[in-house]
């Protein structure tokens, strides 16, 4: 390898390209912002090619910058695997396991499973990592993972954040559709709509929806479909489903939150079904077979065992009325 190409460079351009900025590569690799930057310059100067546009808010990267990340990433890979290999011959006969998951899926499901998966695989080691469908995409590809619970959105992608940024290039990852979790319509329980068990799209015109990334996009198309006119405020933006709760509850606008994620419903608030409302298609990620631990599949097995036995409920509604558990998704 080149003096140029060497890892570490290559290793600062792929967290650049997944944060987006020189400052957030570096707390992720434990440098200083100004020895990226260096290292960058570098790797451009003596290149002899752009890498990056430069913005007020962090950086860009060229076509040129693009093309050398794919294979910056494909070769990073590939070290994983020999590494990881190689650390069977060092370590004991045990397997491992990592499993990558996101709150609502961990809190309903996968812990679960996880549990299960350690009394019938005793002589194995298990290691969970909380995080989005993006950040689970990119420690899957990075072989930071084994198996990756996530949702996609049918005009969102797990691989993109929620700034709209793909955090990898399109990922060679297997998915396993595992099920269907449609979003509910979020409302004060004096709301005039809340009495209604169900509803559908054309009851929302003229409402204020708060919304926010990713299901904004399913949404607006949802009803652009269907000619509804509803007043969209993205004014609010959060990660989790606390605020929107918060900023609803103390209003008469509404919002949406995914059906495994009532757990965090306010008491304040309903939720009630929505037709044609935006579904997440909760999935699990593996590496492809060439690159995938015999493990891994048993850990698909398992969780799979959990959704089928969490979802034996009849009626996929709780005793007051909210709704529960989605089914799980068609083989």
């Amino acid at each position: 390898m080149s003096t140029t190409l060497r890892l570490r460079r290559l290793e600062m351009l792929v967290h650049i390209a997944r944060t987006g900025s020189f400052a957030s590569a570096a707390e992720a690799l434990s440098f200083t912002a100004s020895a990226v930057s260096q290292q960058m310059n570098a790797l451009e100067r003596e290149t002899a090619i752009v890498l990056f546009e430069r913005q007020a808010r962090g950086v860009r990267l060229t076509e040129a910058g693009q093309a050398l990340v794919r294979h910056a990433e494909a070769v990073l890979a590939r070290l994983a695997d020999a590494e990881a290999e190689l650390a069977t011959f060092a370590r004991d006969d045990r397997a491992h396991i990592r499993v990558g998951s996101f709150s609502s899926a961990t809190s309903t499901f996968v812990a679960q499973a996880c549990e299960r998966f350690r009394l019938r695989h005793s002589d194995s080691e298990l290691h969970f990592v909380d995080g989005e469908p993006h950040e689970s995409i990119a420690r899957l590809v990075a072989r930071e993972l084994d198996v990756a619970v996530i949702f996609e959105l049918d005009n969102w992608p797990a691989h993109v954040d929620y700034d709209g940024r793909s955090v990898v290039a399109e990922p060679e990852v297997e998915y396993h559709s595992l099920l269907d979790d449609p979003y509910l319509l979020i409302m004060n329980r004096q709301d005039s709509l809340a009495p209604e068990p169900e509803l559908a799209l054309e009851q929302l015109a003229g409402r204020r929806v708060l919304v926010s990334a990713p299901w904004q996009r399913d949404l607006e198309a949802a009803l652009e479909r269907h000619g509804i006119d509803v007043q969209l405020d993205d004014s609010c933006r959060g990660t989790g489903f606390e605020a929107l709760q918060a900023f609803a509850s103390g209003s008469d606008a509404l919002t949406l939150m995914p059906r495994l994620a009532l757990g965090w419903l306010r008491s304040s608030l309903v939720a009630r079904t929505l037709d044609g409302a935006p579904v997440r298609r909760v999935k699990a990620a593996l590496l492809p077979p060439a690159h995938r631990s015999l493990i891994s599949g048993a850990m698909l097995d398992v969780i799979k065992e959990e959704i089928t036995e969490a979802s034996l409920d009849g009626g996929y509604v709780r005793d007051d009325g909210q709704p529960s558990l989605p089914k799980p998704a068609a083989a």
